[in-house]
């Protein structure tokens, strides 16, 4: 009998909640809503930081900035007064916020970066990568957890009760948070502009401080270059004017800079031991060669950030909080980067990359950037793939030299490389991970996980030593910089590390010319000015203002000048107009050419051609057909369409081949082959 009424008092308990929640918003309804955002701000810091007592500790620490957000969480959580079925859209509200922090709390397991509302734009990216860093049924758990979510959402709609609205309660509700919140907000020291870059320049050090609500609000609303107080054309044009022109370079070498995916030197790495150094080439590199410690802009993840900067000279620290300018301001506008300074020398800029074109924007953004050339993965043969599933970085070599062959002048090649991309946990199965002999006393739950990564490490250590040799035997002078995008996904403190600092990477400056070794420590928007300078380049306004005004006291106020100028300004310092606009970027060094096609009697189509990859796609009138590769030059399709007389009453049909990403978007296509009439299969 006991056992038949235990439903019956799990129902009368939630029913007797509900009812007594009920109550509570119709009877005190300002106690009822600024309570349970109290709870949904404490359950959101606890969540992110992994820890309830360190969420109550920031409450007790921090309470002016832990009041801020909870202001603000309550600031919309009273909208649902607004609506008759007010513990609906309380619910949603609060809901909302809740899975905000939740969401943070997993991304903050699988990186350093917390969640901000930037992320939320590059959804359709992460999408490409999800299994990566989920397992199957933990991607059903949450599809199955969303779709709970959804499912109570409904019920609790359909079971709400109507009741009238209390307008001039809801709206001194309403008005009194958001005033409050922004009033708590002006007396953070967030609120005030000039301490704003040093607060915001460590995001997960600014969210532990000032809490996920505030740091997700505050993405939300900070946007590209806040405009200095000193910005003016008389400003702007003096500090031009104070600029020396550069003098014509004596030698053009081709310049090569390669992009290490999350590389670095673990020796660095307190209490690991390993048998085998995995990178014994980038090693020899930096004893021999210009190197020194590289400080970018992110930890564990954020690769386009560090792109930005090392491509355009230009410091994040005085963009929004969390930003990514591939997804921001270079959507719809270009600026001066190194490949539009070495252009007006006369190279052309290529862009390489061993992951899909469409990740972060790229095949859009680099025309921005002022590349003519981008050869992402869907433009690459004879592809190998780690135990994870990223490309492996040896099949950069020879595109990098396929470039260089491509063109008959002097060539600026932009190598982005991805084989030591996490989840490196997915990969502690892999055959390598016993090789190197690794021990990790700090962390030995990861002992695996970063013995996997550091054969991915050796792996790309190879593909530097044989890229590098190749070089080394070619006529033209040549100068190749390699440097860490930023440190692996793993939990590591600056204290760890013997050079005390996560956010730095290391570089090297090789040269088959005889360039004097200079090492010195860099951000990695002086990068690019640094190695100009060494080969006696000074094109462009922030490359010579990185080379003349680096050791001045007035360098960075000068830089945030010029940034906001080119990104958020007017100009002023190109005469009020933006002398840089997209190129014809063009997919791939070599074109995908059809050079004949034949049709069988089963209506299967055959396309003959040139640089054909696994990511090629017969297309009839622009629609994709099942492809197979039969060949290194042969595709095969069904295309019956071709046998029927009618299907060409409206004219021609065109035959082509796209080259496509894995979710079936095209990048490019070849010229198409006209078709006029039906044709006749042959016998074959």
């Amino acid at each position: 009998m006991t056992k038949l009424n235990k439903p019956h008092a799990v129902r009368e308990f939630f029913k007797g909640l509900r009812a007594r929640s009920a109550r509570a918003v119709e009877e005190h309804p300002v106690i009822y809503t600024v309570a349970l955002s109290f709870a949904v701000t404490l359950f959101i810091e606890m969540a992110s930081r992994h820890s309830p007592w360190k969420g109550v500790v920031f409450l007790f620490v921090h309470p002016l900035n832990f009041a801020t957000g909870m202001l603000i969480i309550l600031s919309t959580v009273s909208l649902g007064h607004l609506f008759k079925k007010r513990a609906f859209w309380l619910t949603l509200f609060s809901g909302i916020w809740l899975a905000l922090g939740l969401i943070n709390a997993i991304v903050l397991a699988f990186r350093v970066t917390p969640f901000g509302t930037i992320d939320v734009s590059l959804l359709p990216s992460v999408f490409t990568i999800f299994t990566v860093y989920l397992e199957i049924w933990q991607i059903v758990l949450l599809a199955v957890v969303v779709a709970a979510a959804i499912t109570g959402l409904v019920f609790l709609y359909i079971r709400s009760v109507r009741h009238p609205v209390r307008l001039r309660m809801a709206a001194v509700l309403i008005a009194g948070s958001v005033l409050l919140a922004v009033g708590a907000y002006s007396l953070t020291v967030v609120g005030h502009e000039d301490t704003r870059e040093e607060t915001f320049s460590n995001i997960a050090d600014a969210y532990s401080k000032y809490g996920f609500v505030y740091c997700f609000t505050t993405g939300a609303f900070d946007r590209g270059v806040s405009r200095p107080t000193f910005y003016s054309r008389s400003a702007v044009n003096w500090m031009v004017g104070n600029l020396k022109e550069g003098s014509a370079p004596k030698v053009r070498p081709n310049i090569l800079f390669v992009q290490l995916e999350s590389f670095f030197d673990v020796s660095y790495l307190d209490d690991v031991e390993f048998s085998e150094n995995p990178i014994p080439n980038f090693t020899r590199l930096r004893d021999s060669f210009s190197s020194g410690f590289l400080t970018v802009p992110s930890v564990g993840a954020g690769t386009a950030n560090t792109e930005f900067e090392v491509l355009s000279g230009m410091s994040l620290d005085f963009l929004g909080l969390g930003e990514y300018p591939y997804k921001t301001i270079l959507r719809d506008r270009a600026c001066e980067t190194v490949v539009w300074d070495l252009k007006t020398l006369g190279y052309t800029g290529t862009a390489i990359h061993n992951n899909t074109g469409i990740f972060y924007n790229r095949d859009e953004v680099f025309a921005q950037l002022g590349f003519d050339y981008f050869v992402p993965i869907e433009y690459m043969d004879d592809l190998e793939f780690n135990p994870i599933g990223w490309c492996k970085d040896k099949v950069l070599k020879n595109e990098i030299i396929k470039a260089l062959d491509a063109t008959p002048d002097r060539d600026f090649i932009f190598t982005i490389t991805v084989q030591g991309h996490g989840k490196y946990q997915k990969g502690v199965d892999s055959e390598d991970v016993e090789d190197l002999g690794v021990t990790w006393a700090d962390d030995p739950e990861d002992e695996n996980a970063l013995a996997y990564y550091m054969s991915q490490l050796r792996e790309t250590d190879e593909f530097i030593g044989e890229l590098v040799d190749t070089l080394s035997r070619r006529a033209e002078p040549t100068v190749l910089v390699l440097y860490g995008d930023h440190l692996p996904n793993f939990s590591i403190g600056s204290e760890q590390l013997a050079n005390g600092d996560i956010f730095e990477t290391e570089y090297v400056i090789w040269s088959n010319m005889s360039l004097p070794q200079r090492d010195e420590d860099l951000y990695a928007y002086q990068l690019y000015p640094r190695v100009l300078e060494d080969l006696g380049m000074s094109p462009g306004l922030i490359t010579r203002y990185h080379q003349q005004m680096r050791d001045s006291e007035d360098y960075r106020e000068g830089l945030n000048l010029l940034e906001y100028d080119m990104l958020n300004g007017e100009y002023f310092c190109c005469g009020g107009e933006n002398p840089f606009t997209s190129t014809d970027l063009k997919m791939g060094v070599e074109p995908v050419v059809i050079s004949s096609w034949r049709l069988d009697g089963d209506g299967t189509v055959h396309v003959f051609g040139e640089n054909f990859t696994d990511h090629s796609v017969v297309t009839l009138d622009g629609d994709q057909l099942e492809t197979r590769r039969v060949g290194k030059n042969e595709l095969t399709a069904p295309a019956p369409e071709l046998l029927d007389p009618e299907e060409f009453e409206k004219g021609g049909r065109v035959l082509s081949v796209s080259q496509v990403t894995v979710d079936g978007l095209p990048l490019s296509s070849s010229v198409g082959v006209l078709i006029n009439e039906p044709v006749t299969p042959t016998d074959e």
